[in-house]
C-alpha cells in the first residue's frame, strides 16, 4: 500500500506536534519539517547508492579494527 505524499506529511507533521507536547500555534513549522524531512527522503531513494572504491573499504576496515571495543558486562555485575 503506497502512501501519498500529502499523507505522508500530514502523519509526519500530526507526530512532530504530539513529540513536542501538544503546542499551539506551531502548525505550519511541523508542516514544514515534515515536508523537508520528506523531501530529503525521497531524494535519498531517487538517488543510486553509491559505489566505492576497494582502497575505500580498506580504510574503512581499518578504522573499524582501530575503534575500541566495549565488553558487556555479564549479570549488571560490576
Amino acid at each position: 500500500m503506497q502512501v501519498s505524499s500529502q499523507e505522508w506529511i500530514s502523519k509526519r507533521a500530526y507526530t512532530l506536534w504530539e513529540s513536542e507536547g501538544h503546542p499551539h500555534g506551531r502548525d505550519a513549522d511541523h508542516w514544514e519539517q515534515a515536508k523537508h524531512e520528506y523531501a530529503l527522503m525521497e531524494n535519498t531513494r531517487a538517488t543510486k547508492p553509491a559505489t566505492r572504491k576497494k582502497s575505500d573499504v580498506k580504510d574503512i576496515a581499518a578504522q573499524e579494527a582501530a575503534k575500541p571495543k566495549v565488553s558487556a558486562r555479564k549479570n549488571g555485575k560490576k
